[in-house]
């Protein structure tokens, strides 16, 4: 069988749609591909929010230089809004750690904290996973929490 399957984006969920896209914007020069505001109840069966409620989310989509792959996708319900079980420290199971490459590293590591991220992680010397074959790619790599406490794995090629 051929591989039929190709990840889009990754969406994420998020308290403040404002916030999640100043920083996304200021820190890593996304643009907006997708930003409009859907109502819940033409989405009955996605479990989403509370049964019952109907509501409305809104729903962006970023983009980075590449025009089809890896973007990546928010989404704010607005009424009613989420609860919010908070995200421990450390990663573990049920946790997405998203990995971008960038082109400058440094202005990611200056503009996180101002943006409303928080570094976890300086930049420094190390390597990618590589390709397939085993092969590492040298990298500067640094971690990242954003506003919301998704964990980001930036690297920029060496």
């Amino acid at each position: 069988m051929t591989n039929q399957t190709v990840l889009r984006r990754a969406s994420l969920f998020v308290r403040d749609m404002e916030r999640t896209l100043r920083f996304y914007r200021e820190v890593f020069g996304l643009e907006t591909y997708i930003d409009r505001i859907i109502d819940l109840t033409i989405l009955p069966d996605f479990p989403l929010g509370t049964p019952g409620r109907g509501g409305n989310m809104r729903f962006v989509i970023l983009k980075g230089w590449d025009p089809l792959i890896g973007m990546l996708g928010f989404m704010e319900v607005c009424d009613p809004p989420l609860s919010d079980p908070g995200l421990p420290e450390r990663l573990g199971h049920a946790q997405p750690a998203l990995v971008l490459e960038t082109r400058d590293i440094a202005h990611i590591a200056a503009t996180t904290p101002r943006a409303g991220g928080r570094v976890v992680m300086a930049p420094k010397t190390g390597r990618n996973l590589g390709d397939a074959a085993g092969n590492f790619i040298p990298a500067e790599v640094m971690f990242v929490r954003d506003p919301d406490g998704h964990f980001l794995e930036i690297f920029q090629a060496i």
